[in-house]
């Protein structure tokens, strides 16, 4: 929205902002549920009981289109075609896929379109779509609508795994800004009457306003809730303190932030459903999600997710790496072994669901946000600590140096001084003493740009550690 529609959006009385809001609803709809995608959705329908062997064979083929795609069209690879003489006939199984270099964001960052494919480019309806940016300058991501429509069918699928169809009625916590900074009063959500979807502002969850967004929840009775962890982890908080029960949707779909363990629990137990929770990003390389039995599952079909050491070598099963990450997408930039920069961990497991699809044992968050000990070792998630301390509504990690880490902390009045010597004992069994703890006390924890919370934020580095 430019600065000249957002001035007159913010004129209009809430109730005529629901128009401009269902005719961008409508026009999202037909960008990501148009053209092919009915045919691609019936297709992923097809493959996701697809024995391991036909993944193999699936992912192979997929491999192979990529490869001749990107070779004939794509200048990053065609340079590097001609520097080292590898042609798409080196290339004949996924482990032969190893031979490629890994790229970064920052080459990206540098000259996107060095990773888009010319013959994408010279078409009028190519978009960009911008990453969060939470760590330096966001990415520009090129894209087409028939791309578009088959990333949102692996959506689609994992609604279905979890019986929820297109057209039910939602409700969304993300980072769109449909009420102005500056209203105090409710409506603090908007409809789009199109996609039957309230929207709900995730920069307005104050302790007084929340009772506003149960009420209006309680009115609906959305079949199901779609956003941030950290935004439905408040209003589930502010539920449980007052004793509210009664939204009871089909299931809460939670994206885009990692989702805590204390904050499933205290989502499940407020809304009274489970919650599903997916992993993706913008780039379009990978896509990961909970299947009915809650299982973390890559889906093949997508692309090829790699779990790598720090010389860039594969990790065995069970061990965590670093997520590098090949999208079969995006058609207009398609990345090809991107560093996410992200920590995940694999296992080997037969899930009940019947997928064959990769299993991920954990999601550990971003490779620059992991704490660090003095003597260097990675500290872990401190996640649990939060999970019986009463009081505290918000908790932000912050370390700036290897010595030390700071607490921001939105409490109640349920925070006491025994609360607080827990807390800190809590941790200590974690860091153990040499570590500094600093408790920072704060009305509110600022959230990124994009309506983001960052529970973890780790600016250590090499000039000062």
């Amino acid at each position: 929205m430019n600065k000249l529609i957002e001035s007159i959006y913010y004129t209009l009385p809430p109730l005529f902002q629901n128009v401009p809001i269902s005719t961008y609803g409508y026009w999202l709809f037909k960008r990501r549920y148009g053209g092919n995608y009915q045919d691609y959705l019936k297709d992923i329908i097809k493959t996701q009981f697809f024995s391991c062997s036909q993944i193999e064979q699936l992912q192979r083929k997929k491999m192979i289109q990529l490869l001749k795609h990107v070779f004939k069209n794509v200048p990053f690879y065609q340079q590097w075609s001609k520097k080292t003489g590898l042609t798409i006939k080196d290339f004949r199984s996924i482990t032969d896929f190893q031979k490629l270099p890994v790229i970064d964001k920052e080459q990206i960052r540098n000259d996107p379109t060095l990773f888009c494919a010319t013959n994408y480019l010279q078409r009028k309806n190519i978009f960009i779509i911008y990453t969060s940016g939470t760590i330096g300058k966001p990415l520009k991501i090129f894209c087409d609508p028939d791309s578009r429509q088959l990333h949102y069918t692996f959506w689609t699928r994992f609604q279905m795994w979890h019986k929820v169809s297109f057209g039910m009625r939602k409700a969304t916590f993300c980072g769109r800004i449909i009420a102005s900074p500056k209203q105090l009063k409710p409506p603090f959500w908007r409809y789009d009457k199109f996609q039957n979807n309230y929207l709900f502002s995730s920069y307005h969850m104050s302790e007084e306003n929340l009772k506003y967004y149960y009420q209006k929840l309680l009115e609906i009775r959305p079949k199901q809730i779609v956003g941030y962890p950290s935004s439905l982890f408040i209003l589930a908080r502010y539920m449980k303190k007052n004793n509210l029960k009664g939204i009871k949707p089909i299931c809460i779909f939670t994206t885009a932030e990692t989702l805590l363990a204390h904050q499933r629990e205290t989502i499940e137990d407020a809304f009274e459903c489970k919650v599903a929770d997916q992993y993706g990003c913008t780039e379009m390389c990978v896509f990961i999600s909970q299947c009915e039995y809650g299982t973390y599952h890559v889906h093949p079909e997508y692309g090829i997710l790699e779990v790598l050491d720090q010389n860039g070598n594969p990790v065995p099963m069970g061990v965590a790496g670093e997520a590098v990450c090949t999208g079969f997408v995006n058609k207009t930039m398609p990345l090809v072994r991107y560093r996410l920069g992200d920590i995940v961990r694999l296992e080997q497991k037969d899930c009940p669901c019947g997928r064959h699809f990769p299993v991920v044992a954990e999601i550990l968050g971003r490779v620059d946000d992991i704490l660090i000990t003095p003597d260097g070792r990675p500290l872990g998630r401190l996640d649990p600590v939060f999970k019986e301390i009463e009081g505290i509504r918000e908790t932000q990690i912050v370390q700036t140096d290897r010595q030390s880490i700071t607490l921001n902390l939105v409490i109640d009045e349920g925070f006491t001084e025994q609360t607080k010597k827990k807390l800190l004992y809590e941790l200590r069994k974690r860091t153990g003493d040499q570590m500094k703890i600093h408790l920072n006390f704060l009305n509110s924890i600022p959230r990124e740009a994009n309506g983001k919370f960052r529970a973890v934020i780790s600016r250590t580095n090499e000039e000062n550690q």
